[in-house]
């Protein structure tokens, strides 16, 4: 089940841009779609699709669009498996689905054709990290597909829906708008992004025909190994000043010592003289 769900994420978007789009190239708003995954320290974590569209479109497919379902239906049942929202903020009608993950290296990319040539590893987020004294290094990878592959176009021809919807979106890209963001659970020292907002979060912004592979860079501060190193420079230090207070007290005996025994060699040498002297 967990296959199908992640797989589903990647041709959904091209269900929506084939129903949506006879109704949004006639106006001048953008279709949004943004994908945010939020990852935990333990890898676990929550990806969240959000598909926005201009509630006037909405409210105009009401009438069926190449069949018995209005516009929002087929949007709302192509939608991938989770918990699945609808609201309407800024003129504009959201579908919302959370998907939750346990692990990101499970997480299947998002691809805009659910094909591609490269290698499988490709197919995956992933996570890695390195550990050193102090902190522990955290490298994150991600590839954004948001080409139609030529092949599925060659295949299908001229006619086929991937090779209309690739000409339409050649033709103006401004009809979609793609936001892909990571919060990441650490602190991000290093990436690609476009934009690094607060709270950890990485932005990249992508339109059709971009392929991409994100990547961030996170970093762990290992107090407790901060916190040891002080208490052993505390514990040197107090050993270097026990040994230099035995050793400065060991050098005054001596000079006391010293100082005093030869008041009492001339004392007696001087009493003896006198004494043989008479």
């Amino acid at each position: 089940m967990k296959k199908f769900i992640f797989s589903k994420i990647k041709i959904f978007i091209l269900i929506i841009f084939i129903l949506s789009i006879t109704l949004v190239i006639s106006g001048c708003d953008k279709t949004l779609f943004d994908i945010y995954t939020q990852i935990n320290s333990d890898y676990s974590g929550v990806r969240t699709v959000d598909i926005a569209v201009k509630t006037e479109y909405i409210k105009r497919g009401e009438v069926s669009v190449g069949g018995e379902k209005s516009l929002f239906d087929r949007i709302f049942a192509a939608l991938p498996q989770g918990e699945i929202n609808t609201s309407e903020k800024d003129s504009y009608t959201h579908f919302t689905s959370k998907i939750s993950f346990k692990d990101v290296n499970f997480l299947q990319h998002v691809s805009i054709d659910n094909f591609s040539e490269n290698p499988p590893e490709r197919y995956y987020a992933k996570i890695e990290k390195k550990d050193s004294f102090f902190s522990t290094e955290y490298y994150y990878s991600d590839y954004i597909d948001m080409k139609i592959d030529d092949a599925l176009i060659n295949i299908g021809g001229v006619n086929s829906d991937f090779a209309r919807l690739d000409s339409m979106l050649k033709s103006d890209k401004e009809i979609i708008s793609i936001t892909y963001q990571v919060k990441f659970p650490f602190k991000i020292i290093k990436s690609n992004a476009d934009v690094i907002g607060s709270n950890n979060i990485a932005l990249w912004n992508m339109g059709y025909g971009d392929q991409k592979l994100v990547t961030v860079e996170g970093r762990k501060v290992k107090f407790l190994s901060y916190f040891l190193l002080v208490i052993l420079g505390i514990i040197i230090l107090f050993i270097l000043f026990l040994i230099f207070a035995i050793a400065f007290a060991s050098t005054k005996k001596k000079i006391d010592s010293s100082r005093s025994k030869p008041l009492y060699s001339y004392d007696n040498y001087f009493k003896r003289n006198k004494k043989n002297k008479y």
